[in-house]
């Protein structure tokens, strides 16, 4: 244990609020860029790859942050970066505002995540799978809760939007402020250090494992990001309106909140090796992307978005959980930043790449590529990591 161990209870409070938060903000980038603010998908694309890149920073910053320095005043600075931007686009949303407020906001929101996750691994009273579900799920809650709503609220007004946000980035600073302290090292966590006081690194083999676990990762948030970007856009191409697409996202967050509790129980009872969990994974997503090929109906969609959820909640939380277990405990930070950094570098190539291949060829061809990455790197990863990674140890 450590003392002032942070509860697991407040940590997905705060993680439920905050995606709340930034579900009611990262679905409509794509469509209000393009539809309100009438720039090409290109621009729209490249508004998020500067923010992703932003957020890669964030993300590393994050993570050297709880390794070196006071994370709860960073935390809270994150936060209120990311209050600030969202007060600010209450009265000024158009163009050039929106995308540097958003910027904004996603470099403070990168921080905070990686902040976020890095306290969980300092909880002992559970595994680190149970934590990495439970905190998935909570903030899967969320995006059932943001996408269900912003579909309706923008036809409104925009300002809503900008004003809810602010005010549950609010509650997430104060639920912060008060119960996300410092956690300090046990005797145990300081059996890592030398005798000479110098902390003992992860090893090399180690290292290896989450790189080649973090480039398929990096594969598919590619691919995953063509569903919070470009796919918006092709989906009203084909008459399809945006509360639907809005209502996909809904569907993603229910999966998610009812198959979490189903991931929980077979992990406690059964004990299901995590590495073969990822592979199934892997295989899900690509599956789930060859999918879009041929989908030009709101039925196809739907069966699509089906599988990457079942593939999502199956991989997502595990890597955080493998990566966690990987890693020493003097470097927890820097490789849970390189989960989100992995993350955050998906989506600032793939809605500028995904917008580039749609305007030379076609929508399917996109899909088409997205696939052929996944297995790619993918089957690297089975082939170099399989065998030793079922038998590593920390």
């Amino acid at each position: 244990m450590r003392k002032g161990e942070i509860k697991l209870s407040w940590l997905l409070l705060g993680s439920l609020i905050a995606s709340t938060g930034t579900s009611f903000v990262w679905p409509l980038t794509t469509i209000y860029v393009h539809d309100y603010l009438k720039q090409s998908l290109t621009t729209a694309g490249f508004v998020l790859c500067i923010e992703s890149i932003v957020m890669i920073v964030g993300s590393y910053f994050g993570g050297h942050i709880y390794d070196r320095l006071n994370s709860h005043h960073w935390l809270l600075a994150s936060i209120g970066l990311s209050m600030a931007s969202m007060f600010i686009l209450i009265f000024f949303n158009g163009w050039p505002a929106y995308p540097i407020l958003l910027i904004l906001n996603g470099f403070g929101g990168a921080i905070a995540n990686t902040l976020v996750n890095s306290l969980a691994t300092s909880i002992k009273k559970y595994d680190s799978r149970y934590v990495f579900n439970m905190l998935y799920f909570t903030a899967n809650i969320g995006v059932v809760l943001g996408t269900l709503l912003v579909g309706f609220i923008i036809d409104i007004n925009i300002r809503y939007i900008f004003f809810i946000t602010f005010v549950l980035f609010f509650l997430f600073f104060m639920i912060a402020k008060k119960h996300y302290n410092n956690p300090t090292k046990s005797h145990q966590d300081q059996s890592e250090v030398k005798s000479d006081n110098e902390v003992v690194k992860t090893n090399i083999r180690n290292i290896v494992i989450i790189g080649l676990i973090l480039l398929t990762y990096l594969a598919i948030q590619i691919g995953y990001s063509q569903w919070q970007s470009n796919l918006s856009v092709y989906m009203q191409s084909l008459g399809i309106a945006v509360k639907k697409y809005s209502l996909l996202w809904t569907l993603n967050g229910l999966l998610i909140v009812l198959g979490q509790p189903l991931i929980n129980y077979i992990d406690e009872h059964f004990n299901v090796n995590e590495y073969a969990k990822i592979y199934v994974g892997f295989l899900l997503f690509a599956l789930a992307f060859a999918s879009l090929i041929i989908a030009k109906d709101y039925t196809h969609f739907v069966l699509s978005m089906v599988v990457v959820t079942i593939g999502e909640v199956i991989t997502f939380p595990t890597i955080s959980s493998l990566v966690n277990k990987l890693s020493s405990a003097s470097e927890k930070g820097r490789f849970q930043g390189f989960v989100s950094m992995a993350a955050s570098l998906g989506h600032a190539i793939g809605p500028l790449l995904g917008g580039l291949i749609i305007e030379i060829s076609s929508y399917e061809i996109l899909f088409f590529w997205m696939v052929v990455l996944v297995v790619l790197s993918g089957g690297t990863c089975v082939m170099l990591t399989g065998i030793r990674g079922k038998k590593q140890r920390r």
